[in-house]
């Protein structure tokens, strides 16, 4: 089995929008070398969901939650401080 390969984000949402614009997923993974049907379809619904960007693999569900947790309460403390500093 070769490896594996990594595609960009620019080139995920270049393949979704030709998917999205009626190309069908054969013609694209002919076109791009794909290997297979459900790389099209998955990233079609992440592209939906607004994921399409984020890179999890090897992170277990916990961490990939306490990340996003991090995240959202840094921002909302940012926002405080703009806030209080106006």
């Amino acid at each position: 089995m070769g490896k594996q390969r990594k595609w960009t984000l620019e080139e995920k949402e270049k393949i979704v929008k030709e998917f999205r614009n009626g190309a069908t997923i054969s013609y694209l993974m002919k076109k791009y070398d794909i290997p297979s049907w459900g790389t099209v379809s998955t990233w079609n619904q992440k592209y939906e969901s607004g994921t399409l960007g984020n890179d999890n693999r090897g992170r277990k569900k916990q961490e990939i939650e306490d990340i996003d947790i991090l995240k959202k309460s840094y921002a909302l403390l940012i926002k405080i401080r703009n806030e209080q500093h106006k």
